[in-house]
């Protein structure tokens, strides 16, 4: 089996967050889903309930229901669930890890599989409620995919669905992938962090819960613009170091000494680490770096 065309089918084993994400907005963007499979058959069925003309499969059955099969488990799970994986020559299956190789899907490709890998660079959580459509045709829509086949083929088809979400594909450097995700899922998961301590400031200030949220989740999308429009993120930075405003981190650091250890900590590294990339990136002088260092050791010392 091949695919002829960017619009499937695939068949999508693994029903998490990231499993039920893709298949929504591959079906949102006209690429077909024909199966769903997972260890539990039940879990598996349900699933696929959500989808026109989408049957929920066993593990043994799912390679021969699509063309392309994505594995959206988790990294630990990689090797198992391919293992499992039967009639899939010829097929190509791809997993969604964004720090593994292809090396973990050795046995299916040994049983005449085309192997790859297909990560969308994309914060993925399951919705708390009902969305529309228009949701999952946009989840994925300008997200970098990362991209490694075990053939030319392989990976021009990968990255025809990647486009079919909006995507923007790249082939990934296997030997580079750990340190691309953990880049990733700093960002991801560091900045959430940082936005809660932005929301517990803004009510502390005096904003309800809802302004916080909504607040802290702008702040995060005008960011989000800036870096994307800059040629490099450090040029996006913003604030007292990137002003050269050595009052200004003076001010901050006497703020962050009422936060909790933990973020403390984090402030004061933070601003270290930025201070180099603005003075590596020409915004500042070297003087001014040593002026913002030594404003930011004279207080804070409660976090050491």
């Amino acid at each position: 089996m091949s695919l002829k065309h960017r619009h499937g089918p695939v068949a999508i084993v693994g029903t998490g967050a990231l499993g039920t994400a893709l298949a929504h907005a591959f079906v949102a963007s006209g690429v077909a889903v024909r199966a769903i499979a997972s260890r539990d058959p039940d879990r598996a069925a349900a699933a696929a309930s959500a989808f026109p003309g989408a049957i929920g499969v066993s593990l043994d059955r799912v390679a021969k229901e699509a063309p392309v099969v994505l594995l959206a488990v988790a990294d630990s799970a990689i090797e198992s669930v391919a293992s499992a994986l039967a009639g899939a020559r010829g097929v190509i299956v791809a997993h969604t890890s964004g720090s593994r190789d292809t090396k973990p899907l050795a046995a299916v490709r040994a049983h005449g599989a085309r192997v790859g890998a297909f990560h969308p660079l994309a914060a993925v959580v399951k919705p708390a409620g009902p969305v529309d459509a228009g949701h999952w045709t946009t989840l994925f829509r300008g997200a970098a995919f990362a991209i490694e086949g075990s053939d030319g083929d392989v990976t021009a088809q990968l990255t025809q669905l990647a486009t079919a979400l909006g995507g923007k594909p790249f082939t990934a450097t296997a030997a580079a992938k750990a340190r691309y995700h953990l880049g990733a899922s700093m960002l991801a998961a560091f900045s959430a962090g940082l936005a809660q301590v932005a929301w517990e400031g803004m009510r502390a200030a005096g904003a309800p819960a809802d302004v916080a949220s909504a607040g802290v989740g702008h702040l995060l999308e005008t960011v989000a613009r800036n870096v994307a429009a800059a040629p490099a993120p450090a040029a996006a930075l913003t604030g007292p170091v990137a002003r050269g405003d050595a009052g200004g981190v003076t001010r901050q650091a006497i703020a962050a000494e009422v936060l909790p250890r933990e973020a403390q900590v984090l402030y004061r590294a933070h601003a270290e680490h930025n201070i180099q990339l603005a003075q590596h990136a020409g915004r500042i002088t070297k003087e001014t770096a040593d002026a913002l260092v030594a404003a930011l050791h004279a207080h804070g010392n409660s976090s050491s």
